[in-house]
Order: structure tokens, then sequence, then C-alpha cells
């Protein structure tokens, strides 16, 4: 099957899904053409890239331009499907549907943006409106855990709503980055590996700090990432007294080996979907601390696989962190169960659900020719 990939943006958990989809569905078949204003890591000599200009934010005259040139995309390339990956992305190619209805949308919110991402009532209403709005030109919504279902269901039509979650491979051998190495030698490490954005709840991890670092004087928190907010939490931090014992080191190439250099894995988002990087620090068997928002709790079983947090909240964040640096028993215990439950996300199984979905849209082609063929000789002479 002829499957156009629109997405925006192309880093962080989403630009790791089109990753994992273009390996995973080229492997499986299908022809991919993907469409995004930079072209994706990794991307195979076989799969065609279109540049596609997207803005996260909304542009009223840019977005009616990316409109246009899309609906020229698909002509040009003449995708059996398409499938659109983020609000801007989803907005984009299911608004372009109108001027080509023959070619079925499947979209893939990744996070719906009225979902908590914005801190004023009145820009979460205008989202969901768009939302329900554009819901019935999309063939399928594919969300990544049951969490993002059920808003999905509330904007549009439920029989068209699948969850397929986010999967992984299983992580291969490495080292521990230098300078996650480092801070080991100095004491424990907190770590946390995310963009330096609003939502992804970093000043509720530095509101915490302190009443961590009150009952363990020598752990280290370490900041792995990049982002527009780097200078707003450096001077929180300082305003906290705390910048000597919290590290932005930036990020890094192969965040594995950032990963394993973290005795606690913490990740105290306000708002999300299915996080790659809490399948991955699973799939380590590294203790974990998250936020109980979105699908993190599909996850993370509390108790058994790792501890959750009410978002937005740095005393439970403190307490929960608290627990595991003075257990280590129970960080193992913990450890042990993330690693167990990371089973349950194979990448395979994603990409076989997925092809699935993509059949109950448009049918194999080895499947329709017999059905065809059936048609033709009924309609030859003799046949009735």
């Amino acid at each position: 099957m002829r499957v156009l990939l629109c997405h925006q943006p192309t880093d962080g958990g989403v630009g790791r899904h089109i990753a994992d989809l273009i390996d995973g569905l080229t492997g499986a078949g299908h022809e991919l053409i993907v469409c995004s204003p930079a072209m994706p890591g990794g991307l195979r000599a076989s799969v065609r890239h279109v540049q596609l200009d997207l803005r996260r934010a909304v542009a009223p005259r840019a977005d009616a331009a990316a409109i246009t040139r899309f609906g020229r995309i698909v002509r040009d390339v003449r995708p059996e499907l398409i499938h659109a990956h983020s609000s801007k992305a989803g907005a984009i190619a299911r608004l372009a549907r109108i001027a080509s209805p023959r070619t079925p949308v499947v979209y893939t919110p990744h996070g719906y943006a009225f979902a908590g991402f914005f801190s004023h009532a009145a820009e979460r209403r205008l989202y969901r409106g768009i939302e329900r709005a554009l819901s019935p030109l999309a063939a399928r919504v594919v969300c990544v855990c049951e969490a993002e279902a059920r808003l999905a269901r509330t904007i549009g039509p439920p029989s068209r709503v699948r969850v397929i979650h986010n999967g992984i491979a299983p992580p291969t051998p490495g080292g521990v980055d230098p300078r996650l190495a480092e801070l080991g030698r100095r004491g424990p490490v907190i770590g946390t590996l995310t963009q330096l954005r609003p939502g992804k709840g970093l000043p509720t991890l530095l509101a915490a700090a302190p009443l961590v670092l009150e009952r363990h004087a020598n752990v280290q928190l370490a900041i792995v990432g990049e982002g527009p907010d780097l200078e707003q939490l450096r001077e929180q931090a300082h305003a906290l007294g705390v910048a000597g014992a919290v590290h932005f080191v930036g990020p890094r190439d192969d965040p594995l080996r950032a990963l394993r250099g973290m005795d606690v894995f913490v990740h105290p988002s306000w708002a999300e979907a299915f996080p790659y990087v809490i399948l991955e620090a699973m799939a380590l068997g590294l203790a974990i601390v998250a936020s109980d928002v979105g699908g993190i709790g599909e996850a993370i079983v509390h108790g058994e696989s790792g501890l959750l947090a009410p978002p937005r909240d740095e005393r439970a964040l403190a307490g929960a962190l608290h627990q595991l640096l003075s257990d280590r028993e129970r960080a193992a215990q913990l450890a042990r169960g993330a690693l167990l439950r990371s089973g349950c996300f194979p990448r395979e199984r994603m990409i076989e659900r997925l092809s699935s979905a993509y059949a109950e849209i448009v049918p194999p082609r080895a499947a329709v020719r017999p059905l065809l063929r059936s048609r033709e000789r009924r309609s030859l002479p003799g046949h009735d």
C-alpha cells in the first residue's frame, strides 16, 4: 500500500514514532512517502521525502498555503492512504481532503492540544472546537493510548477510534554517557530526558528538588535535553538555591546511554499521550517516578513497575523520589517490575496492528484482485 506520512514536529516523540513507522512499515511491504518540514533522521534511501512547511502555532496565511501545497503533493504522489501525525499535520491533511475526498485520512493526535497543553481555558475550547469540526474528515483516529482514545470518542464518531500503543524494540547493549557517569560519582542521579518547553513539568521537578535535598544532600539532578525554557529553568534553580545540584547537561547523541547513567528516572510532565522515554526507561530496568497523566498509567502500574504522582504537585513528587532513594530494595523491586512490564509494548505488535488498521480502510491489493476477477467472470455470457 502506498502511504503518505505527514507529520509535525520532526523531533521528540512524534519524530521517534515516524522513524519507527518508516522502518517497520517498509519492512512490512508498504511504500512510504514522508511529508514534513524537515527530513527525518535515518530516512531509508527507498523512502521519498517531500518538504512541507508546517508551523506549530496557528498561522492563518502559512496554514492556508500549507493546505494548498499538501493538496498538490497528494495529487502528485497519489497515495492510497494518508496518515497524519500531530494536531497541525492532522488539521492540514483533513482540510486538504475536502479537495481530494477519495483519499482516506488516518489521524494520530499524539496528545490532543486541548488536553492540558494550554494554560488558558479559551485556548483549550478553541482547539477542542477545531478537532470536533474536523473529526468527520478522518476515516480512522489511531490513538497511542486509551486515555487519548477516551478524548477522541467525545469529539468524533467512536466507531472510527482505534488504540495502538507505542512500542519499542529491545534496547541494544551499550555504555553510560560520560557526563552522567561523572555525576554518578558524586551521588545518586535522579534524571529526566525531555524537551525543555512548557508542559513538560520541569518547574514542578525543580520545586521538588529542595525537598529531596533536605533528606538526600548528595543527590544530583540531571536534566537531559534542550528547548526554549532553558534560561528560565536555570533562573528557577538559582532562586531555589539548588543550582549546585541541578545539571542541565543538554541533548545527548545516544539517549539510552544517558538513561543508563540514572539511578532514578523521573518524568514530571503536566500533559502527555504515551511517551517513548517511559518505555525506554522501563526496558532498561530503571526505577521510575512519573506524573499520572495521559497514558503513562497504562505503561506503569503504580507500586509494581514504578511510582505515579499527581501532576503539578512537587510535594507528592518529592515524596515518591524519597521512597526510592531511601529504600534501595524497594527501588530494585520496582525496576524489575518495569523491565518485565516493558515486554507488553513490542514495536512489532505496533506495526502489525497499524497495518491491520490500514487494511480496514484500503483492502490489500491481493485481496481486491480476486474479487474483481470474480465480478468480471459473472459479467461474461453464461455467468449468472
